[in-house]
């Protein structure tokens, strides 16, 4: 008997959370850190980067972070309670050519990005499989499956939230629009 085994799979959880209230709370936090000249040059190539916070209105924070990212775990191993809480939120705003580098967020357990405005031609969210030996070109010439690509694309629009694991590689393309791509990235640890 054949069988074809898939191992080392990177599982995104992507979920809606259409709140034009909420998108105006965190674009709120982002003037007024902009207007403070506050900010953090963290993955970001031009754009900006807020400060981390670490609290956060009590229903955003169930709503946007928690709650979706409880979903996420149950899905992942629904035998299991597990709790979650709030490790840390920044707010990106990128450009025209604004981009943010490869990263990960090593430390968390789960990280995410809510997007709050996303302009067409605004770059995608990028993964970038571990495996080093994925960028080997032979691989695009001979195998036409996901466990032999070196990236996965993603085109965010408004209202869209992705979780993943934190240790997953990621970047965003530059931003070819000249309007603001904004979006939140978030960190949850598992207790």
């Amino acid at each position: 008997m054949e069988q074809t085994i898939d191992i080392f799979k990177t599982t995104i959880f992507k979920s809606k959370i259409k709140n034009q209230k909420y998108v105006k709370y965190f674009l709120n936090l982002l003037k007024k850190e902009q207007q403070n000249n506050k900010g953090k040059k963290i993955s970001n190539v031009g754009g900006f980067q807020s400060s981390q916070y670490t609290t956060l209105r009590e229903d955003i924070l169930r709503n946007v972070f928690l709650d979706p990212g409880k979903n996420f775990i149950e899905k992942l191993n629904p035998k299991k309670t597990l709790n979650l809480t709030l490790g840390d939120f920044w707010i990106n705003s990128n450009l025209n050519k604004d981009y943010n580098l490869l990263h990960n967020h090593f430390g968390a357990t789960i990280s995410g990005i809510y997007y709050l405005e996303v302009p067409e031609n605004s770059g995608r969210l990028v993964f970038q499989n571990g495996d080093l030996s994925k960028m080997s070109s032979i691989n695009f010439d001979y195998f036409h499956s996901e466990n032999y690509y070196a990236r996965y694309f993603i085109i965010p629009e408004k209202f869209d939230l992705y979780l993943f694991p934190s240790e997953a590689f990621h970047y965003v393309e530059p931003n070819r629009s000249f309007e603001n791509r904004i979006s939140v990235a978030f960190n949850l640890k598992v207790f």
